[in-house]
């Protein structure tokens, strides 16, 4: 019998960083809503996730070239490490946090 998770604040972390590890470049809110799979975040939610990463060193932030766009977003290579060490959790682990696989593509 397989376990089926809703999306846990985990699962969106995961999402989020590693969306913008796969991209690599700079982003506004409006292009990582967009882009994040499975994620049904809306900008102030998102922001305030940006933000704590902020914090913590995973992303970097900065004025927009847009002028429609406030902010860009881009993850350091602490955040990359971070995402990395999440999804390569032994599956048993994945279970206790309530984790989804990530390895399947789902990114």
């Amino acid at each position: 019998m397989e376990r089926k998770f809703n999306q846990t604040p985990g699962d969106t972390n995961i999402a989020i960083l590693g969306y913008l590890t796969k991209v690599g470049t700079w982003m506004n809110l409006r292009q990582i809503t967009t882009g994040t799979p499975g994620s049904d975040l809306n900008r102030d939610r998102l922001r305030s996730i940006l933000e704590s990463f902020n914090k913590k060193g995973f992303v970097e932030i900065r004025e927009s070239q847009n002028p429609k766009a406030k902010f860009e977003y881009k993850v350091t290579e602490k955040g990359k490490a971070s995402f990395l060490k999440c999804v390569n959790f032994e599956p048993d682990v994945r279970y206790i946090l309530g984790l989804r696989d990530f390895k399947d593509g789902s990114l």
